[in-house]
């Protein structure tokens, strides 16, 4: 049985840090061109802009949280 969903992720980040200490991060994307045909066309043009921002922004943070791990291990 399959159930409708209400929602959907469409970009998520992840900092994880597993048993063996290494720390990854993780960022998911949705293809929102899927959604397009439930959108009227200025909500599919704000939901576009407001993910591409948001995708320069995590990969600014994510290159800040590269630079200080690989700092650290410069430093060791």
């Amino acid at each position: 049985m399959t159930t409708k969903r209400k929602e959907a992720r469409l970009l998520a980040y992840s900092l994880l840090y597993d048993k063996t200490g290494k720390l990854v991060t993780e960022r998911v994307s949705t293809d929102i061109t899927k959604l397009k045909k439930f959108l009227t066309k200025e909500d599919y043009v704000l939901l576009t802009t407001i993910v591409r921002e948001l995708t320069v922004h995590l990969d600014t943070i994510h290159n800040k949280i590269e630079a200080h791990l690989n700092a650290r291990k410069m430093d060791a």
